[in-house]
């Protein structure tokens, strides 16, 4: 709630805080459950704004991904926005909340808001799955990633995380470890969908099986 006040200030205020929050929280889960983190190949990440397709474990990942990028553009389930607070600080700090059930007026929603993150360079941030997935299960990517990465037209970077492992995908349970997030090669622009489809999930799951197996 100590944000409130600053949500009759410009977006960057509240941007600026969620980002803040975000690193807080981190370092809390550090230092208070014995969980640590470890981001794999930076460098596979581009320059510009561009869109990030994340494996989805737990509740953490949204957290990591907010104090990760400065500014974030999450792509979050249209019912989070009615979260008292933390719903008044996505909305004023442009997050791009979906509905599913929405059909096309919803699809023109997330395109526009997604245009605008683009043309100030805020890396866009979707779990192609749609919502979280236990370790070593995975479930039918939904169309909104594909329709970002063909309206935008620009990268995708796939991400693959092992978070499940020390953070229950239901509920708030921990364990100490270090998590794992891992950049992939990026998906330049101009695929067809099955195309994009089929790479996006074929690097996402190779490569967070590999990171669940070495753990």
């Amino acid at each position: 709630m100590v944000g409130l006040p600053l949500l009759i200030f410009p977006r960057k205020y509240t941007a600026l805080l969620i980002h803040s929050w975000s690193k807080l929280m981190m370092l809390t889960f550090k230092k208070l459950d014995g969980l640590d983190w470890v981001v794999i190949d930076e460098d596979k990440i581009p320059k510009g704004a561009f869109i990030v397709a994340s494996k989805h474990q737990s509740v953490w990942d949204t957290i990591f991904f907010t104090a990760y990028f400065n500014d974030a553009a999450m792509v979050l389930k249209k019912i989070l926005i009615y979260i008292p607070a933390y719903g008044w600080h996505a909305l004023k700090a442009k997050m791009i909340w979906v509905d599913r059930k929405g059909g096309g007026k919803a699809l023109k929603h997330l395109l526009n808001e997604a245009e605008e993150a683009k043309k100030i360079g805020r890396p866009i941030v979707i779990f192609p799955e749609g919502t979280r997935v236990k370790v070593g299960e995975k479930t039918d990517l939904k169309s909104g990633c594909y329709a970002l990465y063909k309206y935008l037209n620009i990268s995708c970077v796939p991400v693959a995380l092992n978070s499940g492992l020390f953070w229950k995908t239901k509920g708030y349970r921990k364990k100490k470890g270090i998590i794992k997030i891992k950049f992939l090669e990026e998906i330049k622009p101009g695929m067809s969908k099955n195309e994009f489809n089929n790479i996006l999930e074929d690097r996402i799951e190779s490569a967070t099986k590999e990171l669940i197996e070495n753990e």
